[in-house]
């Protein structure tokens, strides 16, 4: 057990306060209570100045935080503590905010950065990825629920795009984004705002137009007549950031349950407060026909119900039972094992045994796909769970359950006490007051004398003497009554000021659709403003700028700070003509100062009442939540809601995904009442997504989950290890990174694919060589087209195009092949999923072609060396799984790459001695009336040949396909055998090598033989007379130059033999199957080939061993651990 002498948090052993309201039924309709927790929670107790620094900072980053660069000292980012317990509570927290702050930050203070450097720079040469917009002008103010929030229109034309905004990732709901006055360019000015709303009308408007939150009210702007720049960065998206720095902070303010485990690092577990005062429990739910048998078990005792009903399998049992026994329980999910399943297991016992007055049990995941699902699983349980959040796309199951739907539904009487309605009154008392205080900029016209004096820019004595010289100036174009005393004071001084966004006309072609819009959808959801309120506007008064006139300002005019004396001057009629225009333009800016100062006041007022009414309309929540047994939501929502949450002092929370969550986000859901967190996940598939990637490496680890920090500790966790979605040929290329993984037998059953005699995986290898789109994202083009000519294959054969998923690494693949499926003749009208392989973890289908990509002379493989990414992209099919790529590079530049393809070349069943499971040719077989050719199908991409000539007699007819040659030939009788003739050597699956982990160093792939005289010459490094009289000069530094010049000459004999030893494991890997056998005593793999001169004549043959480490029999994850 791990020693940890720094803070390890409270614990609770006597329960948490019972809960001071009573349950709300719907059906009577009592009085809704109030709940006095959230607005403690929410205003909470000042800010001493004595605790941690980061607990006041605000929210939005600041100004100077964007556009000022750090130096070398406020650079330095905190180490993220991944092996070992942190020092203390404070530390754990304060170093996590920092880490998630700067991830959030960076990527807008880069691109703020490169326009200081760069004024004038467009999008396509910006290397930060930055989304830039211009002629930006603010043409009014929304008076929201959430705040007074600012209505900006600008102009693409630096993006020299149009824009599909429907499918676009740009200045999404949530967004932090950049101004500066266009005069400016961020050398001195910097307004940090976010994207309040984005409604598709106003941005499918010419000019686009969207509203803004500036950072604080104190930054608020309303001139409208002032250009503005505006920067966003494409890499990032702070909304799903701000909701966890927040939670943080509180966090820093409270006691930190089971910090034991999450700091310490305690392994071992203890069970939860509430199992250890009332340890016995009905589990009669997980057994089938039992009756009262298992009605009253002790899961503490030890004795574990052991029944043959049980659905579950016995590593399914384990995790149920760590599940239900421990106050931190972490259970490890391998593709296809049900974690999912064992989740709502679980569920479903704990619904059973929970007791009247109990708090909701929280259900989270890390995305509305996944929440969906769970919840999905939990409905036939407990149909009357509530989720959280601003989308689902479940119409059915799903959206009448979310907590606006059902407010919708059954409408609450005033809580008496309550804070919402006295907040929205204040907040109409103030919109009123603003809207007067703006009712100059929205007029349309000059300022007139009588505004002009409200703000002391003149006095009485000047206003009398302009209305007096006023009254003999005539302008026959309108009545004199519409016409101010100072826009006749001005007269032709005053001029249109070039203060609006101008219709963009520049002929451009439109952006490039961002096709992974479900991804953004996902993002946009949890930016909605309220939980329940999903629309895209901001409801709420507005007040639209009109300020089309400013002063003249001539070339010759003095500074306008030399005028300041002249407004001292009782009439102003004596001002000289050609002098007034810059003389207005100093008291419209005075006016507008003045303006915006008592604006902001009002604004920060409002601002306080906008969170007093966020607390009412939580008050009224409580009263819905606190009925409900389950309560769903996003990992980000329980940080967004975590004052709602908390007022409920919730005691059990799962979390599902928690390995591709980040750790700040799992910490959320550690309310001070919470007794039992159980995390679900498998930390070898997809990690947490960082903006900045350099943050994901070493020393930060920020992509490292809390899920697989506590599991490479060796705190306790359990591992299913059943799978029951893959076809076991394709559960065998995971064994590299799950050797314990075993087949349910109901995969054995699975249906072949048709057309492909009884192959069903391949590793269809080529050299095929990469390329880059306009992007840099990696494609291979011939590569794509081979995988559409397969795909139309597989249609031709029997499979439908829901039936199968096209996978790769690279966003410009994906784009390249969906593009060659919807132009292909043959599959016009089609739906097909073409997705990356970071967007479909989770899920799975029938057949999954996997586009590889990478072929290099370098050996750089890119995406294709992160174990993680590996893991998801080989185990998301079910019956058949073929993949495209250069296999001998691969081995070469992986580790893993080696292992899979060995697992996938050592096949036992095969319909031909030339057909194994990773090459360049496959045999395959039509099992339609109609053949097509494939050599055809793939090579061409023509329309079906005339369905008469194809007419075959004989219904199951082999075919040799050669990848390289692109030929399709029929195989002759003798040739077609079942099994694989057997081989003098029994054949056998090797044991996994040690993998490298994130935290190790690269490993060889290959292991050396030990250097002897006999293998290699010995090498002889011999004295010259001219040296020997050196070194005798040296005086004895001879010792040194001989030494480096002998490690040098065995430097060079190592390396090549390391060359040899590649060059002969890739021999045998791609050679004849029958010459590489395993010896299972000696735990080697014998790796020999043949291969002859340029002449033909001569043979020489090499030999390698392959030497699989050594283990141990205690090996728990069967991986390397940190601590190791």
């Amino acid at each position: 057990m791990a020693t940890f002498n720094g803070y390890r948090g409270p614990r609770r052993r006597n329960p948490p306060p019972q809960d001071d309201y009573h349950d709300f039924a719907k059906e009577s309709g009592p009085a809704p209570k109030l709940n006095t927790r959230i607005r403690d929670y929410v205003k909470g107790t000042p800010v001493s100045n004595a605790g941690p620094t980061f607990i006041r900072e605000r929210e939005i980053p600041t100004p100077d935080e964007i556009s000022i660069p750090k130096n070398d000292e406020e650079a330095e980012v905190p180490v993220n503590q991944v092996v070992g317990p942190w020092a203390s509570k404070e530390k754990y927290l304060s170093d996590h905010y920092a880490l998630l702050r700067e991830d959030g930050v960076t990527p807008l203070r880069n691109v703020v950065s490169e326009l200081k450097a760069e004024p004038h720079i467009l999008e396509k040469d910006s290397v930060e990825n930055a989304c830039i917009y211009e002629k930006v002008f603010i043409v009014g103010l929304t008076f929201a629920q959430s705040g007074v929030a600012a209505k900006v229109t600008f102009s693409l034309r630096r993006a020299e795009k149009k824009i599909h905004w429907e499918q676009s990732k740009r200045l999404q709901q949530g967004t932090l984004v950049a101004l500066t006055p266009v005069s400016d360019m961020f050398a001195k000015v910097c307004k940090v705002a976010i994207v309040a709303a984005r409604p598709l009308s106003g941005l499918q408007s010419n000019p686009p137009q969207i509203d803004i939150f500036f950072g604080s009210p104190e930054e608020l702007e309303i001139d409208p007549q002032q250009e503005w720049l505006m920067v966003e960065s494409a890499r990032g998206y702070f909304e799903a950031y701000r909701h966890t720095l927040k939670c943080l902070q509180e966090m820093a303010k409270e006691a930190f349950p089971l910090a034991e485990y999450i700091v310490g690092v305690e392994r071992e577990i203890r069970p939860p407060w509430y199992l250890q005062k009332q340890p016995v429990k009905d589990l009669s739910s997980l057994f089938h026909g039992t009756g009262e048998k298992y009605a009253q078990v002790d899961i503490l005792d030890g004795q574990w119900p052991n029944d043959p009903t049980s659905e579950l399998d016995a590593s399914q049992v384990a995790a149920l039972r760590r599940i239900l026994a421990k106050e931190l329980a972490i259970v490890q999910g391998p593709p296809g094992t049900g974690k999912t399943h064992v989740s709502v297991v679980a569920l479903k016992v704990l619904l059973a045994n929970k007791r009247h007055g109990d708090p909701p049990i929280i259900v989270a995941a890390h995305t509305n796909h996944a929440l969906d699902q769970l919840l999905r699983h939990i409905a036939p349980l407990e149909p009357e769970f509530i989720r959280l959040g601003g989308m689902s796309l479940d119409e059915e199951i799903i959206r009448p359950r979310m907590l606006f739907e059902i407010k919708q539904a059954t409408k609450l009487s005033v809580i008496p006490g309550g804070m919402k309605g006295p907040a929205f009154t204040n907040m109409r008392k103030l919109v009123k007051e603003m809207q007067a205080l703006l009712k100059p900029l929205t007029e349309g016209r000059p300022f007139n004398e009588e505004v002009l004096r409200a703000y002391g820019i003149l006095t009485d004595g000047q206003c009398k003497c302009l209305l007096e010289g006023a009254a003999n100036w005539v302008d026959t174009t309108m009545p004199d009554s519409e016409v101010s005393a100072i826009s006749k004071w001005a007269s032709e001084e005053l001029i249109q000021a070039n203060s609006r966004t101008m219709p963009d006309d520049f002929g451009f072609e439109y952006e490039e659709i961002y096709l992974e819009y479900e991804q953004l959808n996902e993002l946009e959801a949890e930016g909605k403003l309220n939980g329940d309120d999903d629309f895209e506007a901001l409801k709420g008064e507005q007040v639209t700028f009109d300020e089309p006139w400013t002063g003249r300002q001539r070339m010759d005019d003095q500074s306008s700070d030399n005028f300041e004396s002249v407004l001292t001057t009782t009439d102003l009629w004596r001002v000289p003509t050609e002098s007034r225009g810059l003389l207005y333009r100093c008291m419209q800016r005075r006016v507008k100062h003045a303006m915006l100062d008592k604006l902001r006041r009002l604004a920060k007022e409002y601002e306080r009442h906008a969170v007093d009414l966020k607390i009412g309309k939580w008050e009224v929540d409580t009263n819905y939540l606190q009925a409900t047994k389950i309560i769903g939501c996003t990992t980000t929502g329980l940080s967004k809601y975590r004052g709602l949450l908390n007022s409920l002092q919730p005691k059990i929370v799962l979390i599902e995904e928690a390995a591709e969550t980040l750790e700040a986000y799992v910490a959320a859901a550690c309310f001070e009442s919470i007794e039992h967190l159980v995390l679900v996940g498998d930390h070898q598939q997809l990690r947490g997504h960082c903006n900045e990637q350099e943050l994901e490496g070493y020393p930060w680890f920020l992509d490292v989950s809390m899920f697989e920090r506590l599991v490479r500790n060796q705190v306790g966790f359990t591992q299913l290890t059943r799978q029951r979605r893959m076809h076991p040929e394709i559960r065998r290329g995971l064994m590299p990174i799950y050797p314990r993984l075993e087949d349910h037998p109901s995969v054995h059953s699975r249906v072949p694919v048709p057309g492909m005699g009884g192959t069903n995986t391949f590793f269809f290898s080529h050299t095929w060589p990469e390329d880059s789109d306009d992007l840099m994202s990696k494609v291979n083009r011939t590569e794509a087209i081979m995988v559409v000519g397969f795909f139309n294959y597989l249609i031709h054969n029997g499979m439908t195009p829901k039936e199968i998923t096209v996978l790769t690494f690279y966003n410009g693949q994906r784009k390249l092949i969906l593009s060659g499926l919807r132009s292909h003749p043959n599959l016009q009208g089609e739906k097909f999923r073409v997705v990356t392989v970071d967007s479909y973890q989770g899920e799975e289908n029938c057949v999954v072609l996997l586009s590889l990509v990478r072929s290099n002379q370098h050996n750089n493989i890119g995406f294709l060396s992160a174990a993680n990414r590996v893991c998801v992209a080989l185990s998301r099919a079910q019956r058949g799984f073929y993949i495209f790529g250069n296999a001998r590079m691969l081995c070469k530049a992986s580790l893993l790459w080696f292992e899979v393809v060995k697992a996938m070349r050592l096949r036992t069943r095969t319909f031909s001695a030339t057909s194994v499971a990773v090459g360049s040719s496959v045999v395959v077989t039509s099992v339609q009336k109609y053949a097509t050719s494939l050599a055809h199908a793939l090579a061409t991409n023509t329309e079906k040949s005339d369905p008469a000539s194809n007419l075959l007699t004989c219904p199951y007819l082999l075919h040799l396909f050669d990848l390289k040659k692109m030929e399709l030939t029929e195989v002759p009788e003798v040739e077609r055998v079942a099994e694989v003739p057997q081989t003098k050597h029994p054949v056998a699956l090797p044991p996994k090598a040690t993998l490298a982990s994130h935290f190790a160093p690269l490993q060889s792939p290959f292991t050396p033989r030990p250097y002897t005289p006999a293998q290699h010459p010995q090498v002889i490094i011999q004295s010259t007379p001219g040296a020997q009289a050196f070194r005798d000069f040296a005086a004895g530094g001879h010792t040194k130059a001989d030494a480096a010049s002998i490690a040098a000459a065995k430097e060079v004999a190592a390396k090549e033999l390391l060359r040899q030893l590649d060059e002969e494991n890739e021999v045998a890997l791609f050679g004849d199957l029958a010459d590489t056998f395993l010896s299972a005593s000696t735990n080697e793999l014998k790796l020999t080939a043949t291969r002859q001169t340029t002449d033909g004549t001569v043979r020489k043959t090499f030999e390698g061993v392959y030497r699989s480490p050594d283990r141990g029999s205690n090996s728990r994850m069967q991986e390397p651990s940190l601590l190791d």
